[in-house]
């Protein structure tokens, strides 16, 4: 009986003279701060010709950022923030995940479904958000829509896809072991499916972030987007600048659990992608 769909197992193979992952990564790393140093010295060459309103120095902004850290007022917009991402996502993932499923499996509601979701993807989330300000007023279930609506397109499609290119082989299998209902999702579906959403997950959450700010900027009183709004409105740039590092902070961390979750469960993509590297 066919219990699991297994991954294939890559090792990559070691050429004599290449250099390890120890000194490649250190490699990158060095860089990376060579880069940052750089863009650091143009920042400081750049706040030196103009006034602070304009382009604070990068050592007003550290400031800016510990002063935020220091008194705890870093800590509720974060929280606001990431409730309006994850409510957002989550309902974009089940909403958008099971539609995509159905579209997969069915070909004529696909068909019905298609033009909806393509006239969704093309709708910028700019008037969704003036659309959710007559909806809802203004507050938290702006960001949450916004999100929700900007980000489940892209995985109805996605799921829709992964569904509907399924080897028939492996379909064939399913049958003949008569695999149904949970068994077959969870033994046919359901590593096919993470194998192909997970990396258009990465990139949705990083749209999640850019669409919650955004709508907390212009219609939500809490958040890192209504405290960037504050900071713009007192012209504390340097508090600006201070709330743009955390922004590039946290979607970076959400950004790299994603990408670390992606390469527990699909440890062989990885392998395909140091392979043609390791071929050069």
């Amino acid at each position: 009986m066919v219990s699991k769909l297994s991954p294939p197992r890559f090792s990559p193979p070691v050429r004599q003279g290449e250099p390890s992952n120890v000194l490649r990564r250190l490699r990158a790393g060095l860089v990376g701060l060579v880069s940052l140093s750089l863009l650091l010295w143009l920042w400081q060459w750049g706040a030196e010709a103009y006034t602070p309103v304009i382009l604070p120095p990068p050592r007003a902004v550290g400031i800016a950022l510990q002063r935020l850290v220091l008194t705890g007022d870093v800590f509720p917009p974060i929280a606001a923030t990431l409730f309006h991402v994850l409510a957002g996502f989550g309902l974009a993932l089940l909403g958008g995940g099971l539609l995509g499923i159905a579209a997969g499996n069915q070909p004529l509601f696909r068909q019905a479904i298609a033009p909806i979701a393509s006239a969704l993807l093309g709708t910028p989330p700019i008037a969704w958000l003036v659309l959710a300000m007559v909806w809802f007023g203004l507050g938290s279930p702006n960001s949450i829509f916004t999100v929700a609506v900007t980000v489940g397109p892209i995985v109805f499609t996605g799921a829709a896809d992964a569904i509907g290119t399924l080897n028939p082989q492996l379909l064939g299998v399913a049958q003949v072991y008569q695999l149904r209902g949970w068994v077959r999702f969870q033994a046919l579906y359901w590593p096919y499916l993470v194998s192909q959403l997970l990396p258009l997950l990465v990139a949705g959450l990083s749209l999640a972030w850019r669409v919650a700010i955004m709508s907390e900027v212009l219609a939500t009183p809490s958040g890192i987007g209504a405290e960037l709004n504050t900071a713009r409105a007192n012209l504390d740039t340097a508090e600006v600048m201070a709330w743009i590092v955390i922004i590039i902070l946290l979607v970076l961390a959400s950004d790299g659990l994603l990408r670390r979750i992606q390469q527990c469960l699909l440890p062989w993509q990885q392998a395909q992608t140091l392979q043609p590297r390791l071929g050069e």
